[in-house]
């Protein structure tokens, strides 16, 4: 197999130590070509089979699910419980890291992508513990390798352009760069931390503390959210509940990112609850392994983009989009097709009153501009800004849950 400029390609070869993991290898692959399918069958057997895999699949389970909840709608119980390991040897490990200091229940009420969370009572408070799956990182580290390949031999093949194959893989680095900081408990009680110093004065929310003294890497220990799922409770509220919370939910995000420039990086409803407090609604949320700390000029130039777009003063918008990390080159080849594409991407926030996502169709929309010309340069989406999209999407997926599809984005960045 030949590169476009003639550099043959070495052969995808399995080293030694990943002969284990063969069989890894091709139910991966075997959910990747599922999932290629324009309807794919046995979706049970997907779910079961990415709830097994744990990881990076079990992530990308919860992303397609959030992407498109009719097609992908089994995987959302990836979210909640996910598929329990029945593990003695794992629920044992959680008891020696614990110093066999917490009543700790047997059977396991949650299966995370990165460790399994079980319930459990210390000092008369109820808590969870959440305990790494053995071989998460070796598994990890090897399904990105993995994809790298697939993906490198996919690109010769199908002849793709080095910059849009360059741009690919960036972004898959930066995927790798994210989950890998996850498997850090130590790391995730500092950024939870401060987390719970942001909202420690607004009664809204709700951000367990730690049990500080059996925090280790591999083992992270934190009062118990009492409230209900945010999935079930979107399901069940009335409508005008389901719009408090989804206030609460915003606000939630674009405090912390506008004020602080911290990011919770994963918005699905698994780290949501929702706790009725006398009259008031409480939102609570969990989960702090994947977070994206921005310089607070990142935020302040981010903002000042939306506001040029808003106000149609388009003159600044070339020298700000080159300071979030767009390249000039590509910035020109796109010309006055730019402006109608950042219109649309940032759509619901330049509108005064709510907007209705039943007709943002962002997809088609940007096709359909794109569509009408050829670009010498593919506009890359910056690293910093793709996991804020990434988040923003998925907050948005939970509007859908309303009976009017009708949402006030603008008036959390007033």
């Amino acid at each position: 197999m030949f590169l476009s400029g003639g550099r043959r390609d070495p052969p995808l070869q399995v080293s030694e130590g990943e002969d284990m993991k063969l069989g890894r290898k091709y139910k991966l692959m075997k959910f990747l070509f599922s999932i290629m399918k324009e309807e794919p069958k046995d979706m049970d057997k997907l779910f079961e089979l990415l709830g097994e895999l744990k990881g990076v699949p079990q992530k990308f389970g919860q992303f397609l699910y959030l992407k498109d909840r009719r097609r992908y709608g089994i995987f959302g119980r990836l979210l909640d419980e996910g598929i329990p390991a029945n593990d003695i040897a794992l629920y044992r490990r959680a008891q020696q890291l614990t110093n066999h200091q917490i009543a700790l229940s047997e059977k396991p009420i949650a299966a995370a992508s990165i460790g399994q969370v079980y319930e459990g009572v210390f000092e008369g408070s109820s808590v969870i513990v959440k305990v790494q799956y053995p071989e998460i990182q070796e598994n990890m580290d090897h399904d990105f390798r993995f994809m790298k390949k697939v993906f490198s031999l996919f690109f010769n093949f199908f002849r793709f352009p080095q910059e849009s194959r360059n741009l690919l893989l960036a972004y898959l680095e930066e995927f790798e760069e994210t989950f890998q900081v996850e498997t850090d408990y130590l790391h995730e009680e500092k950024l939870l931390k401060q987390f719970h110093e942001l909202f420690a004065d607004d009664q809204r929310f709700y951000i367990p503390t730690t049990v500080g003294q059996f925090t280790k890497r591999e083992i992270i220990v934190e009062e118990k959210c009492m409230g209900m799922p945010l999935r079930f409770f979107l399901q069940e509220a009335a409508e005008g509940e389901k719009r408090e919370v989804l206030d609460l939910l915003f606000s939630f995000y674009f405090q912390s990112f506008l004020e602080r420039g911290i990011l919770h990086g994963d918005p699905h409803s698994g780290n949501f609850f929702v706790r009725k407090d006398k009259d008031n609604i409480v939102l609570e949320v969990i989960d702090f392994g994947c977070v994206k700390v921005y310089e607070l000029s990142f935020v302040e130039n981010l903002k000042s983009l939306m506001m040029c777009l808003r106000e149609e003063n388009y003159q600044e918008v070339p020298k700000i989009l080159m300071s979030l990390g767009f390249k000039e080159d590509e910035i020109k080849s796109y010309g006055k097709a730019l402006l109608p594409i950042l219109d649309t991407i940032f759509e619901p926030l330049l509108l005064d009153e709510a907007f209705d996502f039943k007709y943002w169709k962002l997809t088609y929309k940007l096709n359909t501009i794109m569509g009408s010309k050829v670009f010498e340069k593919t506009l890359s989406l910056p690293k910093d800004l793709l996991i804020l999209f990434r988040v923003f999407h998925g907050c948005i997926a939970h509007v859908y849950h309303l009976e009017e599809k009708v949402f006030n984005v603008y008036r959390y960045i007033k």
